[in-house]
């Protein structure tokens, strides 16, 4: 049985309701840290929803006060480091026609992400082969397949005076695993805070300064156009920039933490959050 509500969801540690609309369509706002869904029942209280998840079926369950049990289907995933907008459905109907969207690349996605460096070109695309692991019997082959991935950044901000970074709005076409994480470090731009592919050492410099240890790649909208029983519908859903990425932004040597956090932020956070309902 489904829920009725978007807020009757059990949330999973600070994480926050954007909108939803009368399909069944949830935008939910993920912090850094917190996991799409559980690995294992230890994960669960670090995941997007306080619940037991079927990694097969992509469906969190939970059981209410009064003995209902509810079901919430996962649309698409964060990286545990990435923070910003993700998307669940209280129907499975509706969450198969999603995520056909998706596998079709026909939803719109946009991203923030603090850079190392400064690119030579303010806007561009990016098409990379990239390789992936795959299995051939039983044997893991490192990889052993490449696929294509292809991106738009644009800068949207390049500070003075302070870190060697910049800010990139991403648009990816493509969704491969890590695919912006990988193309950034790959075009000579690691994302600031990746432990996996960015810049060890510049990592714990900022880390030091600022006491910013997360990797700063924010999902900051989700646009998608699908039809549902027999009607077109439309649903956008953004998240605002969180104030860790400002914190970098406006770092110049001599200022305390104290005094970077108590600044005006240096990127508007009042990108709106709102779905546009059919």
């Amino acid at each position: 049985m489904p829920v009725s509500k978007a807020e009757d969801l059990p949330f999973g540690p600070h994480v926050g309701l954007i909108s939803s609309n009368r399909d069944g369509l949830v935008a939910l706002d993920k912090p850094a840290g917190v996991l799409s869904h559980p690995n294992n029942a230890k994960d669960i209280p670090r995941s997007l929803l306080n619940a037991n998840y079927d990694y097969e079926k992509e469906v969190f369950s939970w059981s209410s006060e009064n003995g209902e049990e509810h079901k919430a289907w996962l649309i698409n995933r964060l990286d545990s480091a990435t923070s910003g907008v993700i998307l669940l459905s209280l129907t499975e109907e509706l969450s198969q026609e999603i995520k056909h969207q998706f596998a079709t690349h026909m939803v719109s996605k946009t991203y923030y992400a603090i850079v190392k460096g400064k690119p030579s070109r303010p806007a561009g695309n990016w098409s990379d082969s990239l390789q992936k692991d795959v299995y051939r019997g039983n044997r893991l082959v490192k990889g052993g397949q490449r696929i294509n991935a292809r991106s738009r950044f644009q800068v949207s901000k390049l500070p003075t005076g302070g870190f060697p970074v910049a800010l990139l709005k991403l648009m990816p076409f493509t969704g491969r695993t890590h695919q912006l994480r990988v193309q950034c470090k790959k075009h000579g731009h690691p994302i600031v805070g990746d432990r996996t592919y960015g810049s060890f050492s510049f990592n714990r410099e900022v880390e030091g300064t600022c006491g910013i240890g997360r990797m700063l790649l924010h999902s900051t909208e989700t646009h998608v156009k699908y039809s549902f029983k027999g009607k077109p519908c439309e649903f956008r859903a953004e998240s605002a920039l969180p104030e860790d990425f400002n914190m970098v932004l406006r770092y110049r040597p001599g200022l305390m933490r104290t005094q970077l956090a108590s600044q005006q932020p240096a990127v508007s956070s009042k990108l709106s959050q709102r779905a546009f309902k059919r």
